[in-house]
């Protein structure tokens, strides 16, 4: 996943690089490192509209998506308190 932040005026990317953060799948179960603060999870289609959405707490290292999905989709994860989110592409 890669970090956006539109408040940045580099057009969303961070002048220095972000330590990745990377998830891994296993069908529609994600594994991530444990989350240090509570986060959205947004999942877009390809029209950019959000088919799921919903809430990491803090220390958070695993979430399932719903097995109704099917197909490509943006993966979003944004901090509650903060502009940016990382961002990352599935297929389910």
């Amino acid at each position: 996943m890669q970090i956006i932040d539109p408040s940045l005026p580099s057009g969303g990317h961070p002048y220095a690089p972000v330590r990745p953060w990377y998830i891994t799948q296993d069908d529609y179960a994600f594994t991530l490192a444990a989350t240090p603060e509570d986060y959205t999870l947004v999942v877009l289609d390809e029209d950019d509209e959000v088919v799921y959405s919903d809430t990491l707490p803090s220390g958070s290292t695993m979430f399932v998506l719903p097995s109704t999905l099917s197909g490509s989709y943006e993966l979003r994860l944004m901090p509650l308190a903060s502009t940016y989110y990382y961002r990352g592409y599935i297929t389910l």
